[in-house]
């Protein structure tokens, strides 16, 4: 029997889907980029827009404007951390997901698409705070792939060439030096979210969303901000000296 999820990705390869871009320009990681992306994939609405995080001390994350309903963290790829996801990874493979359902997942097989993956996470997992303009290409990508598993919608992105222009135009405008999409860059974005008030991170080279133990007591909402704390301190500690990480909340702002 036909899934409702073959049926669109059918229906989106017989359609608007043209020959992949096996890798995109990767995103600069600051605000100021990822807000005008935002708005370039279709999000309406003024109110949440992406700040960045300068520290963990109390009196700094003080300054950021709540709620924060995703946090992105940008951090060098070294020998040491893939050695330790690699095993992560293949622990997952021989362990049964423990998830919700009702996460946006979507794994990444595009080089330098992490930043745009990212970003996406971070919207598809708070759907109900953002208008998307309906002709833009979030929306429609978001609506085709609801119902697809995270290794189609990842085959989808591959094909959507209204995403892969979105990301490569934002990507030219940055305030560093233009990367050809042929580098291999070793800084990786991945997103943490509140689920069903409990943390995940979402990183699309993982098996599935990775359930962290913070959650929120019985009553109150989680504090997304202050319990991805423990887990970023944790890989910058094990980062062997690199100093190259930087984080963003996504935050609404009036």
């Amino acid at each position: 029997m036909t899934t409702s999820a073959e049926i669109s990705v059918a229906a989106a390869t017989a359609g608007e889907l043209n020959q992949p871009k096996p890798r995109w320009m990767p995103l600069e990681g600051n605000p100021e980029v990822l807000n005008k992306y935002i708005k370039n994939l279709g999000v309406k609405n003024d109110d949440y827009e992406f700040v960045e995080i300068i520290g963990f001390d109390e009196e700094l994350l003080a300054f950021i404007p709540q709620p924060v309903i995703a946090v992105l963290l940008i951090f060098p790829i070294t020998d040491a951390h893939e050695d330790r996801r690699q095993k992560e990874f293949e622990e997952a493979a021989h362990t049964p997901p423990d998830y919700s359902q009702a996460i946006y997942f979507l794994k990444q097989t595009i080089g330098n698409a992490c930043g745009s993956i990212a970003v996406i996470h971070s919207i598809a997992n708070n759907l109900e705070k953002f208008q998307l303009d309906s002709h833009k290409p979030l929306a429609q990508f978001l609506e085709t792939t609801k119902l697809m598993t995270p290794e189609q919608r990842a085959e989808h992105l591959k094909h959507a060439m209204d995403m892969a222009t979105a990301n490569d135009t934002i990507a030219e405008e940055g305030e560093s030096e233009v990367i050809d999409r042929e580098e291999h860059v070793n800084l990786h974005f991945v997103c943490f979210v509140n689920v069903n008030n409990e943390l995940y991170e979402l990183d699309g080279r993982h098996p599935h969303p990775i359930k962290h133990k913070a959650k929120g007591e019985q009553g109150q909402t989680l504090d997304l901000l202050r319990s991805t704390k423990d887990i970023i301190m944790k890989l910058i500690d094990n980062a062997g000296g690199d100093i190259r990480f930087s984080m963003m909340a996504l935050t609404k702002i009036e």
